[in-house]
């Protein structure tokens, strides 16, 4: 099977495909609630060291 010279920069380039578990945890509300709490502390810890 000979290889057909893509050019870059088109969309038969590189087809980013998620894989299952990708797309669960995209949809997942438990994992987005956990993601969500997780950055606001990381943005809350770098609050309270500009304070200081």
């Amino acid at each position: 099977m000979a290889v057909k010279n893509k050019e870059p920069y088109q969309q038969a380039y590189y087809p980013p495909v998620p894989t299952g578990f990708t797309r669960y945890m995209r949809r997942s509300i438990i994992w987005q609630f956990i993601r969500f709490w997780i950055i606001n502390l990381k943005i809350l810890k770098l609050l309270m060291k500009s304070h200081n």
